[in-house]
């Protein structure tokens, strides 16, 4: 019988030997609370990547719509042209711009009002526009569009 407890014996020693690698593999494992801990940090993580994803969408958007807004204002709002006018011999170029509604139209370089006429080829010049004795009638010679005027602007 010696050999029955010699048996016992060594299969005591095994199923020990597997209690101890079930303890230590008890120990690697997380508990509840880690898991739960774990989880809510990759949930934060995942929505914080999609905040930012989120984020970069609206900023294309806006910059798109930005774009669209400042061309529809500028296929919408009367350009700056570059008008040749003369009088008695004396020719000037001024850069005119027909304003807004409620806005007088301006002489980029002239502290005179003007009143156009336009379609006439007449330009009045006028010291004080309620006082009409005081505008003086020129003749437009020529007529450029929005790049010549710029061109004049930046030259000076």
């Amino acid at each position: 019988m010696a050999k029955p407890s010699k048996k016992q014996s060594l299969l005591g020693q095994v199923q020990s030997n597997q209690k101890k690698r079930t303890s230590t593999t008890k120990n690697r494992r997380s508990s509840p609370q880690q898991i739960a801990a774990i989880k809510a940090q990759q949930t934060a993580q995942a929505q914080q990547t999609q905040t930012t994803i989120d984020n970069d969408k609206p900023k294309g958007k806006s910059k798109w719509i930005t774009l669209a807004v400042v061309g529809i204002l500028f296929i919408a709002l009367p350009k700056p042209q570059l008008i040749t006018y003369e009088k008695l011999g004396l020719v000037a170029s001024s850069v005119y711009w027909s304003g807004l509604p409620g806005i007088d139209p301006v002489l980029f370089d002239s502290n005179l009002h003007p009143k156009p006429a336009l379609e006439r080829n007449t330009l009045y010049l006028c010291h004080d526009l309620k006082n009409p004795d005081s505008c003086q009638k020129y003749q437009i010679i020529k007529q450029e569009g929005f790049i010549a005027a710029m061109m004049k602007l930046l030259q000076g």
